[in-house]
This record gives C-alpha cells, structure tokens and sequence, in this order.
C-alpha cells in the first residue's frame, strides 16, 4: 500500500469523515481498550490538560483509570480531544502503522494470528489502532475481531482471579497456569523481536534494491535520450544528402545535349588558344626585361609620391597649428574682456575676496564632461570637437597642472571606435576617467559625471591657481562659489545655447565654443 496516511487538516470535510469512521469502530469501551494501552501516563496528562484548558487542575491528581476515562468521553464528544488523541495515538503507533501498510488484505487475518505479541496491551492496542488508522476494509475488520478477543482475554482472567480468589482453590495448578502464561508471553515478545528484525531487514532490502533500479532507469532513460538524439541528428543528415543528391540528379537532366557538346568544343578550343600564347610567350623573351624595367619605375614613382604626401602632411600639421595658435590668440582676447568685464564688476560690488589675475606663473586645471561637450558640438556645430585646438586655446600660456576629460563609454559605440577616441584624446595630452553608461528597466540610461568631476577638482586644488571647468551645467554653481571663497579663478568653457545663464553670473571667465573648435577632419 505504500507509507501510512498522515491525518487530515483539522476541521476539514475528510477530518469529519474520519472522525464518523474511526467512532463507529471505537465505541466508548474500544477506545478506552485502546487509548489505555497504546498511550503512557505522561501523554495522557498533557493532552488531558490541553483539550481542557486547566479546567480538572492538575491531571496527575487523577488515577489513570480516570484520565483515560475522561479522554475516551470527550472523544466522542468533542472533535478537538478527537483529534489531538488520534495526533498521539499515530505517533505512540508509528513502527506499527508501517507494518500494517505493508500487509495485503487477503494475508491479514493469517499475519494477525501469528503475530503473539497481540498478548501484550500495550503492543495490541497500538496495532489495533494501526488496524483501524489503515482504511481498508479487511484491516477495519481485523481490528474488530482483535478487540473481540482482548475482551475475551479480559473475561478470562477475571475467571482466573476469581478461581484464585476462591476457597480451595489449589495453590500448584494457579502457579503452573501463570507460569506457562508468562512462559507465552516471554516466547510471544523473542517472537515479536525477530519478525521485526526481519521485517525492519525487509524493508531495507527493498529500499536498497528501489534506489538501485531507480538510478538505472534514470541511466538507461539518459542513454536513450543521447541514441534518440544521435538518430535523429543522423536522419537529418542522411535528409540532406538525398535532398542534395535529388538536386543534381535534377541539374544533370535538365542539360542540354547540344550545350554539352558545345562546351566540350569550348573548352577544346580554348585549350588550343592557350598553347598558342604560351609559344607567343616563349617567342618573346624581351617582354620579361621590358616588365622588370616597368617595375622599378612605378617603385620610383611611388617614392616620389609618398615624399609629396608627407610633405603636404607636414604642411597641414603646420598650418593646424598656426590657425590653432590663432583660435588661442583670439580666446585670450576674449578672456581678457571678459575678465576686464568681472574686474569693473567687482569693483562695483566691492568684493573683498578677488580671484587670482591671469598670468603665465598661474597653474590651471581644466576638467571637461566630454560627453557634455561631445553632444552639444553635434547639435550646434554639425561636427565633432577639436579636443586638441580646446586644449590649447583654454591653457594658452599659462602653467599647464592637469587636463582631465570625463568619458562615458556608451553601448550603441563599437568598442573599436570607442578605443579609437579614448587613445587619439591621450595623444592630444589629456588625462582620462571613464565609466560605463548604465541603463534603466525602462531603456533610459545614466552615466553622470558631475559629483566625479567636482571631487577631482577638490582632490587637484592644493595644486591649482586656475580651474576652467568644460560643462554649462548650472549644478557646478555651488562649486564654483567654493572655489572663489578659496581664492581660485574659476573659468567655464561651454556651448552658449546649453549654459545656465545663472552660471555666467558667479565664474570669473566664460569662454563659448564655436565655429574655432569644429574638427574638420
């Protein structure tokens, strides 16, 4: 049959069925029968005083007779005593209810009346509960006839009591009939010990054997898998070459014998075209020395054209750097009227704390979000950013302390392209810290350099006179307020149309990016 049944949920339809079942075959006297044998003292008081909340006191007051008494009324009367008793007696049953499990019903009458440890209460009344807690019919009757015969028994001992009791009653026949009792209850218990090694020894065997077969059939059910694939993967294959050999079979008949013959006569003639140029070949030796001369003149030629390219390189590389110098040299004269410009302001306003004026001994720092700029180059001037010629035109003279660029490395760039960028911008002298965009649940993405930007100008500033900061961003304004109160000279080079107006307010110079700076390459 299989493991035992545990109970039911409390108070559900099949509880309630159970419950109609089990008090059928137990009435008042059966239950006493069973719950006084197959539950000890201890079990019996706590669920005594459980089911009745402390109401009796103190239940080890009570003589046994009466807690099992009081158990076996509520039984019948109340579903939660029924049910906490039928929690204990399933557990007081186990080994028993795993040995009913394994008995078929058309074998249980003849294992019952084997079974001599019935003569114990306590083991018979544990097995009739695991009779009854079976389900089965056969098993449902077992138990009843089972309980028959414990009454019976009672009957007769109180028979033999009451013979001992009585006058006259002969002392040697009452000691011989207990002593061959006790002498069967001594042969009933070496019984019952060696059916349960057996049966505990059975079961291990077939649990061995169970875990055996089930790792077999789990290897052979793999291994037919792996041969149904390895078929499967060769009917394709053999699929394949039929359908290929039915497509040449189509090709071969759809030719044309005439255009067969006409390609053989082809070929034929092209072949004697071949010995004809080969002799030609032959013939003239001279051609051999003509190409070789050939040769070594297009080798000249094409020195000669790599000495003009690279001259003409190092006049662009010439004239870059003089329309750089240029660019620079208009910066700084906007930079100085718009210096001139803060000076008169501050004047005005009586400041009391000025930042450094621009000088050669002046150390600067300039510090860009790249990607900031990068964007804003492609909206307003159609182009990318001449990173070098910004460079240049923002340090001009001055002392050059660091030049740091803030990269982003964004998904849809191919990584070739991205390292193509990063290693040209090192080239050109600037210093780089890179991060990965990060993308959202929703397809947005963030990569946000202002709070990294604005700690390595604090981590630079022992270091620096000037900071020129490549971002319009109005969130720097606090930065730059603190900057000033330290007495640095904070410059902003950015796009006019994506600047804070708010910004140009507080910095000591704003240099806007425009046409000077459009890469042309």
């Amino acid at each position: 049959m299989g493991a035992p049944a545990p109970l039911p949920k409390p108070g559900s339809q099949a509880m309630r069925e159970l419950l109609a079942v089990v008090r059928g075959i137990l009435d008042l006297p059966r239950a006493i029968v069973v719950i006084e044998g197959a539950l000890d003292r201890k079990t019996l008081d706590e669920t005594l005083k459980k089911v009745s909340r402390g109401a009796l006191g103190r239940a080890s007051t009570l003589s046994r007779a009466e807690v099992v008494g009081r158990l076996a009324d509520l039984f019948h009367k109340d579903d939660n005593t029924a049910t906490s008793l039928m929690r204990d007696l399933d557990k007081g049953a186990h080994k028993e209810r795993h040995i009913v499990a394994s008995i078929e019903e058309a074998a249980v009458d003849e294992r019952l009346r084997t079974y001599r440890a019935l003569d114990f209460r306590r083991e018979r009344a544990r097995l009739v509960w695991a009779l009854v807690r079976d389900g089965r019919e056969a098993h449902r009757k077992a138990a009843a006839w089972v309980l028959d015969e414990a009454f019976a028994a009672l009957a007769e001992k109180e028979q033999v009591d009451a013979a001992v009791a009585a006058p006259g009653a002969k002392s040697d026949e009452v000691v011989q009939a207990l002593h061959q009792r006790l002498t069967s209850y001594e042969d009933a218990i070496q019984d019952q010990q060696k059916r349960l090694q057996q049966e505990v020894g059975h079961k291990e065997g077939v649990e061995r054997e169970r875990a055996e077969l089930v790792a077999r059939l789990g290897a052979r059910e793999k291994a037919l898998r792996e041969e149904e694939q390895t078929r499967r993967n060769i009917a394709a294959e053999l699929q394949k070459a039929r359908d290929q050999i039915h497509r040449l079979e189509e090709e071969r008949k759809e030719l044309d014998p005439d255009r067969q013959a006409a390609i053989v006569e082809e070929n034929l003639r092209l072949k004697e075209r071949v010995r004809t140029l080969e002799r030609a070949a032959d013939r003239a030796g001279r051609l051999a020395e003509l190409e070789g001369e050939l040769s070594e003149q297009q080798a000249s030629h094409k020195e000669s054209l790599a000495a003009a390219a690279a001259a003409r390189d190092a006049l662009d590389e010439q004239l870059r750097l003089l329309q750089a110098r240029e660019r620079a040299a208009l910066h700084r004269v906007d930079d100085l009227r718009e210096q001139l410009k803060e000076a008169r302001q501050q004047l005005a306003r009586g400041s009391q704390v000025a930042a450094p004026p621009p000088s050669a001994a002046n150390r600067i720092g300039v510090f860009v979000d790249e990607a900031n700029l990068s964007a804003s180059a492609r909206r307003d001037l159609g182009s990318r950013l001449d990173y070098r010629a910004l460079l240049e035109a923002l340090v001009g003279d001055r002392k050059r302390s660091c030049a740091i660029a803030f990269v982003v490395d964004a998904p849809e760039t191919s990584r070739e392209k991205h390292d193509a960028f990063t290693t040209s911008l090192r080239g050109q002298g600037w210093e780089l810290r890179e991060k990965r965009a990060k993308v959202r649940h929703d397809g947005s993405r963030k990569a946000d350099w202002d709070m990294g930007l604005a700690m390595e100008i604090l981590d630079h500033i022992d270091d620096l006179d000037v900071v020129v900061i490549g971002s319009g961003d109005g969130d720097f304004i606090p930065l730059i307020k603190r900057l000033k109160r330290l007495g640095k000279r904070v410059e902003v080079a950015a796009f006019r149309a994506s600047t804070d107006e708010a910004i140009m307010g507080v910095v000591d110079a704003f240099v806007g990016l425009d046409g000077r700076f459009r890469l042309n390459a």
